[in-house]
């Protein structure tokens, strides 16, 4: 029976990415195995895998439970899948199904596609979906459950002749697109043939040095499936830019070496053709156990921080409001926005748990106008406490000249919480230059300054200027110029701004009760009837 299986696994070689010869020969032909214990191997490696998942979901859960994130990971297909595919194995156990049935079983499986999909992302990081669709001509894409620019891959999926593309991975937090392919060699030398393919035979010579923009005039559909692959993922990329630029696409051909056929190579080269990079099999790592890569493959969006950051009048606010530092009586008097977030402190800490962990042992500096900004505001609304820490914050009246330990340690003294390990201040005051930053800067850059306030764009144009990450719980501006820079797009070289957005935001308390409608002084110096939301100081 065993000698039977080998013979009909060679021949189904060519056969589609699931063919069981890629289900480890060793485990279907070596020392007489038989059927059952086949079968069971797949399923040991199909628990393992499973098991594996559920680790980094957890993972996944408890990281987002103690960070609130812009983008959920999207990991429900990912555990799905393996969830469907280890029923389906243990289906076969004691099925009384016949020899040939059961080789028909295993030939179905999706095990060794899964497995190189594990891999892939077990060696990438900040993975953010799994198995999810992209389109690059939107007014045709069907309805579904869109997230991220994308579709989630389940019921209604998107059909042939859609202009969507397939992620397999969605890593570097949205920044990189991986698509893994276990075609063997011979299945595309097959899908040639089927082909009556000569195109191109007659100028292999050329295709390795192929200009990136030549496919496009090509007809996808003279290609074999990996190559239309590319070209898709390649066209859904640009339409769906991350930060101004389309995510990086990786191919993983686990079962390709490059150089040993002529017309697989040329396919190889039609695959970075689209501008995608392309791992064959001799230059894909080991894959390392989960918990040597476990906190690599959460999303952390401090990695990416510059070593000096830009801190917005947003965050200053929030570092300096007695709501961050102890606990806030709820008063009848406070405004609902400042009992909101009192409840929201007593829930979960803002420094400890957001602002602390990505401010760390980082320089700190702050725009002239956002200092000036905090200032007016301080000096209206703060407590005696709120403003002491504005003073030792950025250094000024009696802070002029003290060291960074003397400030530091004022600073703690005046809070419940303790700081990162590295913590320095005073945050350093520079001159944002607005008057002819933009110069420096994108086109983009000058569409946005006609749409921004003076501080905002004194704020972020400073930060993106120099290269640093602002900080800022300015939602509204940072998705403004979000919307702009991938509308307008970015040059070759061109970079947009990095901005850490946090998700929570903290008022100042107000030392006095109100009757009445009461003053505020906007970022423009207008006074206006009173409303305590300084989330977006300058809108």
């Amino acid at each position: 029976m065993t000698e039977s299986i080998s013979t009909d696994l060679s021949k189904l070689d060519i056969g589609d990415s699931a063919s069981v010869s890629n289900l480890s020969t060793a485990s279907t032909s070596a020392h007489g195995e038989d059927l059952d214990a086949t079968v069971q191997n797949l399923i040991d490696r199909c628990t393992t895998l499973y098991e594996e998942v559920g680790t980094y979901v957890e993972a996944v859960i408890e990281r987002q439970r103690i960070t609130r994130v812009q983008h959920p990971v999207e990991y429900r297909n990912l555990r799905n899948d393996f969830k469907n595919e280890l029923a389906f194995l243990k289906k076969i156990v004691n099925s009384g199904k016949t020899e040939e049935k059961v080789r028909h079983f295993i030939v179905s499986s999706n095990l060794t596609y899964y497995e190189a999909l594990w891999g892939a992302a077990k060696r990438s990081r900040g993975l953010q979906a799994f198995r999810k669709y992209y389109f690059w001509d939107r007014h045709k894409a069907p309805a579904g459950k869109r997230t991220l620019k994308g579709l989630s891959l389940g019921k209604g999926g998107v059909g042939k002749g859609k202009t969507a593309a397939l992620v397999d991975i969605v890593a570097d937090e949205g920044r990189e697109w991986i698509r893994v392919s276990t075609v063997s060699e011979k299945r595309i030398i097959f899908d040639l043939a089927k082909l009556g393919w000569v195109n191109d035979s007659d100028s292999d010579d050329d295709i390795p040095d192929a200009r990136p923009t030549e496919w496009e005039d090509d007809d996808d559909e003279d290609q074999i499936d990996v190559v239309r692959n590319a070209r898709e993922l390649a066209r859904a990329a640009r339409a769906n830019p991350v930060q101004g630029r389309p995510p990086m696409v990786r191919f993983v051909l686990t079962r390709i070496v490059a150089g040993k056929m002529k017309e697989v190579d040329t396919i190889i080269a039609k695959i970075r053709a689209t501008g995608a990079i392309v791992q064959c099999a001799e230059d894909i790592p080991p894959v390392q156990p989960l918990q040597a890569v476990l906190d690599d493959l959460l999303v952390d969006r401090t990695r990416a921080l510059s070593d000096t950051l830009n801190i917005d009048c947003t965050i200053l606010l929030a570092l300096v409001s007695d709501i961050s530092h102890k606990p806030c009586p709820i008063l009848d008097w406070y405004p609902r926005e400042v009992q909101a977030q009192i409840k929201e402190e007593a829930g979960e800490n803002l420094l400890p748990t957001h602002l602390y962990p990505a401010i760390g042992s980082h320089s700190m500096v702050c725009t002239q106008e956002a200092a000036n900004q905090m200032n007016l505001i301080v000096d209206t609304l703060a407590t005696d406490e709120e403003k002491r820490r504005c003073q030792l914050l950025i250094a000024q009246g009696d802070c002029q000249g003290r060291s960074s330990e003397e400030l530091v340690a004022e600073w703690v003294s005046m809070s419940d919480h303790p700081v990162p390990p590295g913590f320095t201040l005073p945050i350093q005051v520079v001159p944002s230059h607005i008057d002819t930053i933009t110069e420096q800067l994108p086109a983009v850059a000058r569409k946005l300054q006609g749409e921004m306030s003076r501080l905002n764009a004194s704020i972020f144009f400073y930060g993106w200027a120099e290269g640093i990450t602002t900080l800022s719980s300015n939602r509204a501006r940072a998705r403004q110029i979000e919307h702009a820079i991938n509308q307008h797009g970015l040059e070759d070289g061109e970079a947009g701004p990095h901005i850490w957005l946090c998700g929570e935001s903290r008022s100042l308390i107000a030392k006095h009760g109100r009757r009445g409608p009461s003053l505020h002084i906007d970022s423009l110096g207008h006074r206006m009837p009173y409303v305590l939301d300084l989330r977006l100081p300058s809108l």
